[in-house]
C-alpha cells in the first residue's frame, strides 16, 4: 500500500521545499549534523526513525547512505570503523498532509562487530528497520540476505525489514537476474530497492534517490500508520 505520494516531489509544493534541503542555490544537497535540521514551517510533522544497515563487507553499505544524504562519495572501498551515524531528512505527501522523516542510518562492519561486543546491541536497540544490502555483482552477498533477516528476526518491536540492492545495471546483465528478485520478493514479502550503478546528472540529484527514500519511507510509514495517522490528525 503507498501512501505517500511517490510524484509529489515534481509538484509546485514539493518544489517549494526543496530548495531547504540545498546549500544556498547549489546543487550540493546540505548535510545536517546531530543537531541541525532543515528550516521548514513548524506545522509540519517530523517523525523519526533508527535503520540498521547490514550485510557483507564491501557491498556498498556506506556508499548507500552516501548516495540518499546527497554526498559525494569516492570509488575506493574503506571499511568502516566503529559505528556511522548518519541523518537523512526526507520530506513525503502522505494523503492531503507533509510529513518530514528523520531517517537515522546506523553503518558499522562485520570487523567492528567482532573486535567490539558493545556495537550489535547498541545498533539493534530501538531499532525501527533493519536495511539489509547486496550487491548485483556479487551472487553471494544476495544468498546471504535470508540468513542475515533471520539473525534480527527477534529484536524487540519487530523492526521492518528494507532490502537494498546495489550496483544495479538496467543496461546490461548481472549476477542476479530479476527472477530471482521476483521469487525472493514473494517469498519475504519484501520489495528489492535498486540503487543503480551510474549517477544521473541531468537533473537535481536529489531525483535520483527520490524513489528510494520514498520506499523506505513507506515501509515505515506501513509498519507504524496507526501512530502517524493519530500524529496528522486523520483519525
Amino acid at each position: 500500500m503507498n501512501a505517500i505520494n511517490m510524484n509529489w516531489l515534481a509538484s509546485a509544493e514539493g518544489e517549494s521545499l526543496i530548495h531547504h534541503f540545498y546549500v544556498n542555490s547549489s546543487k550540493k544537497r546540505r548535510f545536517y549534523g546531530i543537531l541541525e535540521k532543515p528550516s521548514l514551517p513548524s506545522s509540519i510533522e517530523e517523525v523519526t526513525y533508527k535503520i540498521f544497515m547490514i550485510g557483507r563487507s564491501g557491498v556498498g553499505k556506506t556508499s548507500v547512505i552516501a548516495r540518499l544524504a546527497g554526498i559525494l562519495d569516492s570509488n575506493s572501498y574503506t571499511e568502516t570503523n566503529g559505528i556511522r551515524k548518519t541523518n537523512i531528512y526526507w520530506p513525503v505527501k502522505i494523503w492531503d498532509k507533509v510529513v518530514l522523516f528523520k531517517l537515522q542510518f546506523w553503518d558499522t562492519s562485520e570487523n567492528s562487530i567482532k573486535k567490539y561486543n558493545h556495537i550489535l546491541p547498541v545498533c539493534k536497540d530501538k531499532v525501527d528497520a533493519v536495511c539489509s544490502v547486496f550487491s548485483f555483482d556479487d551472487a553471494a552477498s544476495f544468498n546471504d540476505i535470508p540468513y542475515l533477516m533471520n539473525t534480527m528476526i527477534n529484536i524487540k518491536g519487530k523492526p521492518a525489514n528494507v532490502v537494498i540492492g546495489t550496483k544495479f545495471k538496467p543496461w546490461s546483465s548481472s549476477m542476479i537476474d530479476e527472477a530471482q528478485i521476483k521469487e525472493f520478493e514473494d517469498k519475504w514479502k519484501v520489495k528489492v530497492i535498486k540503487i543503480d550503478a551510474s549517477k544521473l546528472s541531468v537533473r537535481s540529484e536529489i531525483f535520483d534517490c527520490s524513489y528510494q527514500l520514498n520506499v523506505i519511507c513507506n515501509i515505515l510509514w506501513n509498519r507504524d500508520k496507526e501512530f502517524i495517522s493519530k500524529l496528522m490528525g486523520q483519525v
